[in-house]
């Protein structure tokens, strides 16, 4: 399962879409935040992305993703 996630997370961050929502999310904090924080921050919320999201809850992958990231950079 792990590699499984490995590989959906590299595939993640080559597609375009998806690492550009997550530069959109992060765009307020880069003067605040160093850039090794805020793409540990990027990591941490697609792995927990790729874990917990649910499609029958009717949430798009994106939005949640969103969520995930500001929720983690609040908590640093």
């Amino acid at each position: 399962m792990l590699e499984c996630i490995d590989k959906k997370i590299e595939n993640a961050l080559n597609d375009k879409d998806i690492v550009n929502i997550m530069n959109h999310a992060c765009k307020k904090f880069v003067n605040q935040l160093e850039q090794e924080d805020i793409y540990t921050c990027k990591l941490n919320a697609l792995w927990k992305c790729f874990l917990n999201f649910k499609p029958e809850k009717k949430c798009k992958f994106t939005t949640y993703l969103t969520h995930i990231i500001l929720f983690l950079i609040f908590r640093i």
